[in-house]
């Protein structure tokens, strides 16, 4: 019986690893960024056309502060995104887009997501932020 003492708190440490949303799996998430130029009116201007070179943000779990992304890219020539390595857990990705309402001018346009699989690739299609001409 003492041969076996040992194993239960290797068990016990074993079963309590439960790893949260981040980097470190094999899951991806992936978009295109796309750019729409408004009037004050609200009427289009021009788009939504692919935009590049443009950051976009991730937030892993459920960013409680608010305050920062984890991590960044910059869209590609076609707009495209991606934010490889991920493990199950919920996201939220997001751009910052200009805006007449806000206080600030600037605004976030974000989408959450949940990876279920550990090797899952999450298209969330077109990220779409206004700007002004």
């Amino acid at each position: 019986m003492k041969r076996w003492l040992w194993a239960l708190p290797l068990g016990v440490a074993l079963s309590s690893c439960n790893k949260e949303a981040g980097e470190g799996g094999r899951a991806e998430i992936r978009g295109r960024l796309l750019e729409k130029q408004v009037f004050v009116s609200g009427q289009i201007a021009v788009g939504p056309y692919a935009l590049l070179d443009e950051k976009v943000h991730i937030v892993y779990g459920d960013g409680a502060d608010g305050a920062f992304s984890d991590d960044d890219v910059d869209s590609g020539p076609n707009g495209e995104f991606r934010f490889p390595w991920l493990r199950k857990g919920t996201y939220t990705i997001y751009a910052i887009g200009d805006s007449y309402t806000a206080p600030s001018g600037k605004v976030a346009v974000s989408v959450t997501v949940t990876i279920d699989d550990r090797k899952s690739v999450v298209d969330i299609g077109d990220l779409i932020i206004d700007k002004i001409p």
